[in-house]
Order: C-alpha cells, then structure tokens, then sequence
C-alpha cells in the first residue's frame, strides 16, 4: 500500500503541476508571477525532501537541482517585481545560474558505466548531441549572432548560451537513455528547458518578454520544475546517482536510421536557417549542403555495413574460439583418460606393465640399489575352471585390493599379467620380510565372491638388483625365482641365484636344440616290450622318445619337462605318435602286437587332438585296435570331461592309466575314468624283497583285485627281478614291463624279438 501511495503521489504531482502551470498561463499571463513562484517554491520544498533519503553520492545532485530551480525563481522574481526594467543582457546572464545547475545536475544524478567499447559510445552519443547541436546552431544561434541590432557581448552571450545548450541536450539525452522512470523524468525536464530555447528561435523571438512570466519560454522553465519535483516524488529517487551498469546492445535499425536521418539532415540545416532569414539561402551554400548530405548518408550506410558484417564474423569468430575451447578442453580429458589407460590395469586399478617398466628404467630406481618381488597365485586356474571367470576376475580385484597394503613400503604395485603381480622395493633389506607377510595376507583370510569363500596360496620370486641394471634383467631373475618357487611346490619363497640362470641358461639351450632336431631327425623311438608272465610272449611295446645331441644321449627326464615348458610338446607328441603307428603297424597285424605312446597335458588341451590321432591312424595304415594312448592319472582326471577320449574310444583307440597310484585322486576315481589298461607305477613292484612280506603282497593284490573287478587289463611296471616276475604271476597280473623281459631297444631289436617269439611259437 505504501509503494501504491508514493507512485500517486508523484503522478498526481505532474498532473496537477502541469494543468497549475499552464492554467496560471492562461488566465493571470504576465500577472501570474506570484502564482508561479508559488508553484516552483512548493517544489523546491519537495525537491529538498529527496535530499533527507538519497544515497550519500547523490545529495550534491539533489542540491544541484535544487540551486537550479532557486537561481530560476529569483531571476524571474527580480527582473519582475525588481525596480530595475530587464535588458537583454543582464537578463540572459541572470538565467545562466539555472542552466549551469541543472545540467550539472543531471550528470550527477545520471552516472552510468558501459559495458561496451567506451570510443563506441562517445561516437554514437556525440553524432546525437552535433546533430542536435546543428539545430540549436541554425535556429538559435545563428539568429542571434546575425541580428544587425546585437552587439558583440550580445553575440558572445548568444554563443555561451549555445555552448550551454549543447551541454544541456548532451545530459539530456543521458538521461532519457536509461531505463528509471525517475531519470527519465529528470531528461525531460532538461528537454524542456530546451524547449524554451527552441519556442524563442523558432518565433524570432526578442528582447526579454519569453522568459518573463507570460512568455512562452517562461512556461517551458515552468512545466521543466514540474517534471522535476515529480522525479524528486518518484520511489526511484531514491536510486539516482548510484552508477548503473548499461550493456552495450547491436545497432538497431530505427537506431540507425535516426543516425542516418540526422547525418543527412544536418547538413541542410543551414539551408533551412537561411530559409527564415531575411536573405534566404544562396546557391552556393545549397549545392555544397546537399553533397555533403548524401556523402554523410552513403559514408554512414558504408560504416553500417561494415560494422554488421564485423558483427558477424564476430559471432562467427566467438563461436569458433568457443568450439575451439571445447575441443581442447575434450582433448585434454581425453589425453588424461588415455595417459592413465596406458599406464594402469583396467581389471584391478594397479599400475600396468608398461609403468612398472618406466619406473624401473627410472633413474631414481636404477641408479640405486632396489628389489623386485613377483608374486602369482598357485593355482588360479582352477579357480576359473571351477567358477569361471567373472568369479576369477573378483579374485584378482580383491587381491589387488590387499597388494595395495604394502603400497607405503613398495615404490610401485603392479599387475604384470594374469595372476602374476610385482611390487618394487628401493630397500633390498625389506624384501624377504615383506615377501612373507605379502604371503601371509593372501593365504590368511579366504577370498569371499557371493556366497563362496575361496582359499589362495601364492608363490614369490625376490630379485635384487645393483644400480645400473636393466629392468628386463630384474624381470628376468625375478621370475626365474618365482618359477623355482613353483616347482618347489608353491605357497613359498625363492630368492634369485645364479643357479637358477645356469639352470635357464640350460633349459634354453635344450629348447633350441629341440627345434634344431625337429627339422633334422635327431629325434628319435626306442620300445621296451611288454609281456604276458605266464607264456614270456610280448603283446605290446611303449614307444619312448630319445634325442641324440652332439654325440651324447639327453635323458627323456631333462628335455621332455623342456618341451613342455616351452610348448614342443605337441610337436614331439605328433612325431612320436606317427613313427610309432608307422613302425607297429606290421607288428599289430602280422603278431597282435600294439603300440603305447605317451600323451601330454597340452595335446589333450589341444581341440583338434582327436582329428589328429585318427589322420595318423589312416595315413599309417595302423588299426585303432593297436594304438594305446598313455596318461598319467592327473591329466586323465583333468581331460575326464572333454570329448576327446570318449570319441577316440568310440574308434577303438584303449586308453591307458601309466604311474596308477601315484596321482591325488588313486582308487577312488578308478570307477569313474575312461580308461582299459591300468599300468602300476614301479614303485609298488620294486619295493617287494626275496621274500615280500605279507602286507605287501597283500597291498599288491587290492590293487589287482580292484582292476579285474572293473574289468580292466593290468600291465606291472618296473619288474627287473625274477622273484618280482614270480610274484605277479601267482597274483595273476595280466601284463609285466621292466628291465627282467627287456630293455628299451631300437625298433630293429624289437622286430629280431618278434621273429625268434613266432618261430619259437611255432
């Protein structure tokens, strides 16, 4: 209601101030003076009021426009109810006061920052304020100053007054630009001020009746103090002369054409003026007026032009250095995900082994004394066997999780690969120590996935290393141990030694020999028979492979385990299983003789094992009768539940259990293996003296028993004693093999065997 009552105030204020003013005018005219001081002193009164709640910075201002308004009033005052009759002169000078304050004013209560470019706005205010200021020229001053009747003080006072007026419009307009109704009310007031100027010019007025009351003049001075009193009234007052920020807009196009309107037509100003004058113009300043009008229109559309189209590119150019910001913005988020990505794991977080490379080749790790410890979980396959690999993928997240507890003690904790993890330590003392508690914590609590609780043991290689070293040489000692590590069994501790390279050093140079005899045939078969006890006849031979290296025969027992490191395995496998077939081939079907061959993990594992073995048999001519393939009791568990076996028996290929016995799973696994013959390991026959006592013959016979009961053929391994043979006679064993019947011998032994068996046979 308060904001309503104040809003009345100063409407009903300019109304009503407005019809006083104009109807003393009319009816009282040049006796109506003390009815307009009256009018102008009730607003000075109001106009004092807006001092009391005014910002600090606008109070000068207010007492400005106030002196404005007084300075008006005692003019009028004295040169109406004065003993001295007003002149031209003194007269004008008696306004100056008015003018001079009320411009002063006006700046005061108007301050204004910009946004934009500060010479953008002197351009466009300043071709407003000398256009305008052309009119006030040619309809004001120049009358004055081209009256014959004035005298030189009455030209320089017409020409301050015109200097007055120009400052006058320029604070004017300042004030009609911005958006406060209060401002706005003060320009108009300034703009009628003008207006009495203007009405004096255009009238050809004289002397100084117009600015008396009365004159017309005087009532444009009169309705400039209404429309300042209401500003003094308006809620806004109390805002004026707080700075206001403005923000440069576009160039509008009614703001151009007024532009363009004014450079046109001030140049015909003086065509104009010269058309009220006594004379009128000449040609000469016609012709001259006129060219200059249309080049400041042409000159002005130009810059227009130009100025839109520095607009645009502008814009364009803003929008490119945006676009640009946000590409290069993307690309740097870009860079930092990739520069991570290179350096990290994506499973488990942990630095990769690319970083773990980079950090060992740094010089503040090479260039001092450190150690590297590996670790790996033993047997992680299994786990991903048994739960498949999501289940597996938890495993290794959670041990991450519990690597990078050790994280302030090691310099970098990485996944190198697979279960395999490196921490690298710049304190070789630590490492044996802090490899044990790495082994405690993974071994200690059991790794919960769901509702499974899954125990692990790992394995660790510890390498030192002297400053200098090559990473891939820290690498290659550390995992040396860390293999030692697990063929001592797992879940402990191998510190590297030179034994170990020597040993590696070893095994590579077996490994290149094995390559080297694959392509020149220094690979080769000797078979060792197997006999029926009871007849002496031999119904079987294994096939074992030999290498002959530079004149000196490798034991089987050091460069199989080679092949199966390196994976020439398979080859060996391919080539001992078509030389055997090749060779029994004659043998089966001329004496019932049949072929053992020994397989490996890695030819089970391998899909196409079965086509392999069934093309060998075909390109051979060998019968599947007369192939046996043997297996040791742990692979054969590993490979029960793939198809390979079960298609191969379906062909009529046996398969054979060799070292029963010795394996995790012994007699409690025989019901449910795919097998035929099952070959007792050595050291259940060796172990029996001249004479076996009774609890192992006893154990001897269970594990026969248990074989005939499943209707399986039993071979003895190992036999090389008369009284061995005797024994597994009387306990009916179906088959023997050992040194007693024969040693393993080259294939032309065994066909000499063959012949003197037949002809003895006959």
């Amino acid at each position: 209601m308060q904001n309503r009552s104040r809003i009345a105030t100063w409407q009903y204020a300019l109304v009503l101030g407005a019809l006083a003013v104009t109807a003393t005018q009319l009816t009282a005219g040049t006796a109506g003076g003390p009815v307009f001081f009256a009018i102008q002193i009730a607003g000075i009164a109001v106009t004092l009021r807006a001092l009391t709640r005014s910002a600090p910075g606008a109070r000068l201002g207010w007492w400005l426009l106030t002196a404005s308004r007084a300075a008006g009033v005692l003019a009028a005052a004295f040169w109406t109810l004065g003993p001295i009759a007003p002149a031209t002169t003194p007269s004008g000078m008696s306004l100056v006061p008015l003018y001079v304050f009320a411009a002063a004013a006006a700046l005061l209560l108007n301050r204004r920052r910009r946004s934009g470019s500060l010479a953008e706005f002197g351009v466009e205010a300043g071709s407003v304020v000398v256009g305008l200021g052309m009119v006030a020229w040619s309809f004001v001053v120049l009358p004055y100053l081209g009256d014959p009747g004035y005298q030189q003080v009455d030209k320089v006072m017409a020409a301050f007054y015109g200097l007055l007026d120009m400052i006058l419009l320029a604070t004017t307009l300042r004030s009609l630009t911005t958006r406060r109704t209060s401002a706005r009310l003060l320009g108009a007031s300034g703009a009628s001020l003008l207006g009495g100027h203007l009405l004096y010019a255009a009238t050809n007025g004289t002397g100084t009746a117009p600015f008396l009351p009365g004159g017309g003049s005087y009532l444009f001075i009169q309705f400039a103090g209404v429309l300042a009193t209401a500003a003094a009234l308006h809620p806004g007052a109390a805002t004026l002369g707080a700075v206001e920020t403005t923000t440069g807009r576009p160039l509008s196009r009614g703001k151009l054409a007024g532009i363009v309107a004014t450079a046109v037509l001030c140049p015909l100003l003086p065509i104009a003026g010269g058309l009220i004058s006594r004379d009128g113009p000449a040609a000469a300043t016609i012709v001259p007026a006129l060219l200059v009008s249309a080049l400041c229109g042409l000159l002005l559309v130009r810059i227009s032009l130009l100025a839109r189209i520095a607009q645009r590119h502008a814009r364009s150019s803003d929008d490119r250095a945006a676009d640009l910001r946000t590409a290069i913005d993307e690309q740097a988020a870009l860079q930092r995900r990739l520069q991570y990505r290179a350096g990290h794991d994506a499973l488990t977080g942990l630095a990769n082994r690319d970083l773990f490379f980079e950090q060992l080749a740094h010089p503040a790790v090479r260039d001092r004394p450190h150690s590297l410890l590996l670790c790996s979980l033993d047997g992680f396959k299994e786990v991903n066997d048994a739960y498949g690999h999501p289940v597996g993928d938890e495993v290794l997240r959670q041990l991450a999780g519990r690597l990078l507890l050790f994280a302030p003690e090691a310099v970098l904790v990485a996944r190198l690969g697979g279960d395999e993890f490196g921490l690298l330590l710049t304190d070789p003392g630590q490492g044996a120590e802090l490899a044990a508690r790495v082994l405690e914590t993974i071994a200690g609590v059991p790794v919960t996935v769901d509702d499974r609780r899954i125990h692990l043991t790992a394995s660790a290689g510890l390498a030192e290393a002297v400053p200098g070293n090559l990473p891939t040489a820290v690498l290659g000692d550390a995992d040396l141990a860390l293999r030692a590590a697990k063929q001592a069994g797992g879940a402990c501790l191998a510190r590297f030694d030179e034994t170990l390279r020597a040993e590696q050093n070893e095994r590579a140079r077996i490994a290149a020999g094995l390559r080297q005899a694959l392509a020149d045939g220094s690979l080769f078969l000797h078979y060792q028979p197997v006999v029926d006890p009871m007849t002496g006849r031999m119904t079987g031979a294994e096939a074992l492979m030999r290498w002959r290296h530079d004149g000196e025969l490798i034991p089987p027992v050091v460069f199989i385990p080679v092949a199966e490191q390196t994976g020439l395995i398979g080859q060996l496998g391919v080539l001992a299983l078509r030389e055997a077939c090749a060779r029994a081939a004659g043998w089966y079907r001329r004496d019932g003789v049949y072929v053992t061959v020994n397989v490996s993990t890695y030819q089970l594992r391998d899909p196409d094992f079965a086509d392999t073995v069934l093309g060998i048999l075909a390109e051979t001519g060998m019968p599947p009768a007369g192939l046996v393939l043997e297996i040791t009791e742990s692979v054969l568990i590993d490979a029960a539940d793939t198809p390979v076996l079960g298609r191969l028996r379906e062909h009529g290929v046996r398969i054979a259990i060799d070292d029963f016995g010795t394996g995790y799973s012994s007699l409690a696994y025989l019901h449910e293996l795919p097998v035929d013959i099952l070959k007792i390991d050595r050291s259940f026959i060796s172990r029996h003296q001249d004479p076996p006592s009774p609890r192992e013959i006893s154990f001897t016979r269970a594990i026969l028993d248990l074989a005939h009961s499943r209707d399986l053929v039993t071979v003895a391994e190992g036999v090389e004693t008369e009284a061995q043979a005797r024994l597994l006679r009387e306990l009916r064993c179906d088959l023997v093999q050992g040194y007693h019947f024969g040693r393993p011998a080259a294939p032309e032994v065994i066909e000499n065997l063959l012949r003197e068996s037949s002809a003895t046979a006959a």
